[in-house]
């Protein structure tokens, strides 16, 4: 038991924070697309999207060439700031974000676009700055599409492997997260222990899945009052 803690426990710090840093590209990009319109906009929301059809595992690859201490953007990183994502439990926290991104911006972009345009505009002919409308009408309205969105990531994130292994590696007690451990297992042939990390895998990945889906019911519900 002692030897699945610590990839259950990394997996959950990985999932929280990536879902957390996707709150803010969330907002920011979801707000974009639900809000603007302009030439070249789905080739903007194309990009943004295409974690979702790209194998994990180029991802990977992507993030390694941009982030590793070779390139220019990982050694400036790491003489400033001392960050490391290569082969280090931060490259997983990095490969899930990115990897469930796409799952923050269409929440949010779905639960802003709902967001009656009316009640701004009254906002706004009140004198309201446009970034106070935004933070005090807009969010609060769309505040069940941005939990929603938060733990859809996290249930993503639980379960990502491809583009993980390749940043942060599969280092145990340090860079091991459930799907990477029971990978190592069962083709070492170390199958003892797997059934508690599946068994993590599926709880941690229904709840956030079941809260996601729960929070969008509730914000169908409000718009239909």
């Amino acid at each position: 038991m002692n030897e699945n803690f610590f990839p259950i426990m990394l997996s959950l710090q990985c999932a929280v924070l990536s879902a957390l840093l996707n709150i803010p590209w969330g907002i920011f990009w979801g707000w974009f697309l639900a809000r603007t319109q302009f030439r070249g906009k789905a080739l903007l929301q194309a990009f943004l999207f295409t974690p979702l059809v790209l194998p994990p595992v180029l991802t990977g690859y992507f993030l390694v060439v941009i982030f590793s201490k070779n390139s220019f953007l990982g050694k400036l990183l790491f003489d400033w700031f001392q960050l490391r994502f290569v082969l280090d439990w931060k490259g997983a926290v990095l490969a899930s974000t990115v990897v469930s991104s796409p799952f923050m911006i269409q929440m949010v972009k779905e639960s802003i676009g709902n967001v009656d345009q009316r009640l701004e505009m009254a906002a706004r002919s009140l004198g309201v700055s446009r970034l106070k409308v935004f933070w005090t009408v807009t969010i609060p309205l769309a505040w069940q599409g941005i939990v929603a969105g938060f733990f859809l990531a996290f249930a993503r994130s639980i379960g990502e492997f491809g583009a993980t292994i390749m940043v942060a590696g599969n280092i145990p007690e340090k860079t091991q997260t459930i799907p990477s451990a029971i990978y190592n297992r069962f083709y070492l042939g170390q199958e003892s222990g797997i059934f508690v990390l599946v068994f993590a895998a599926i709880i941690f990945s229904y709840a956030g899945l079941l809260i996601s889906y729960k929070c969008q019911q509730t914000g169908r519900h409000e718009d239909r009052i």
